[in-house]
């Protein structure tokens, strides 16, 4: 059985690239450290619905809920290990080979390739999946608010603190990697401790390709 505190909860949203950076920094971190990575839905198009954005990021965001409600499906069918193997499936096709993830046709080639029945694709289309959608949500937004987007962690299996983060570009590997996940432990569990930034000075770094 694992310890609550090597349990952590991953939100996401495969249309941002930020998330994707961060989403493979913690794969390399659970490795390392032994780390249960439960990873969660987070619509950017749900948590944004009453706020003024650019219209281009309302495209790009309703296309991240099609593939969440894919994503939504595949858990329930397949569980924690099928939704960690779609998001990459997800991720390494929009980020790394530019192909969008929009189109029923798009949605079957994704569930083909990770071995998944391509039935699941009509989710995209289903709103129903939306509850569920939000009830990961309001897990994560119990914990860190609601002025957030992904990526977002949530320690102790869910029941720990949370927060918004890490964002790097590129995100460290190896030794560096853990050294940072340990800095992030000691100021997320720090109480009082909300906010430490500058602004990025560069444009997404994806690293190598996933190997699928």
């Amino acid at each position: 059985m694992v310890a609550k505190k090597n349990i952590v909860d991953f939100y996401w949203d495969p249309i941002c690239p930020w998330c994707w950076i961060t989403s493979r920094w913690m794969i390399d971190v659970g490795r390392q450290k032994q780390i249960r990575v439960n990873w969660k839905l987070f619509s950017l198009k749900i948590i944004n619905a009453e706020r003024d954005i650019p219209e281009p990021y309302k495209t790009l965001h309703k296309m991240g809920l099609k593939a969440l409600r894919v994503a939504a499906a595949v858990r329930k069918a397949h569980g924690n290990d099928g939704l960690a193997r779609i998001y990459t499936l997800m991720g390494t096709r929009y980020h790394h080979d530019d192909a969008d993830i929009d189109a029923p046709e798009d949605f079957v080639e994704i569930l083909t390739a990770g071995g998944y029945p391509t039935r699941l694709a009509k989710a995209a289309a289903d709103p129903d999946w939306d509850k569920t959608i939000r009830a990961d949500m309001d897990q994560a937004l119990a914990k860190v608010g609601k002025d957030v987007g992904v990526p977002l962690i949530v320690l102790d299996g869910g029941e720990g603190p949370g927060f918004f983060g890490p964002v790097c570009s590129p995100a460290p590997t190896d030794k560096a990697a853990v050294a940072l996940w340990e800095a992030i432990i000691v100021a997320g569990r720090t109480p009082g401790f909300y906010e430490l930034k500058r602004t990025r000075e560069t444009e997404p770094r994806f690293g190598e390709r996933p190997k699928i």
